[in-house]
């Protein structure tokens, strides 16, 4: 078994670099670290993603989907709608709790929930 002390970075390939970082800045409160021409990594306390611009791709199926935690859901919920960002799915009740998937520039999919 491999001990796993960490996880440096997760890559999200997106289609628009500059749209990308002001939606994850703006969205999620993630900080530019580094910022070159095709790619840049943000942070979020500990929490780093690297986004490296990729050519448009089929959006049939999301390459990436994660899953974050949200203290204030109906808040996350009309931050969102006030940014008019596109939700996919939800809100809806979970055995635990409540869900809501949506997309970011790139069509990457992104589910917040809250746990009772």
């Amino acid at each position: 078994m491999i001990i796993v002390e960490g996880i440096g970075h997760v890559n999200i390939p997106v289609s628009q670099l500059e749209a990308s970082i002001e939606f994850y800045r703006e969205i999620f409160d993630f900080e530019v670290e580094t910022k070159k021409e095709t790619e840049a990594i943000l942070s979020l306390d500990s929490f780093k993603i690297r986004l490296v611009q990729t050519a448009p791709k089929d959006q049939s199926m999301p390459v990436i989907s994660f899953v974050m935690d949200v203290d204030d859901f109906t808040e996350a919920i009309s931050e969102l709608e006030e940014k008019n960002v596109k939700i996919v799915k939800g809100p809806e009740g979970t055995e635990n709790g409540e869900s809501l998937t949506f997309s970011d520039p790139s069509q990457n999919l992104i589910e917040i929930y809250y746990e009772n």
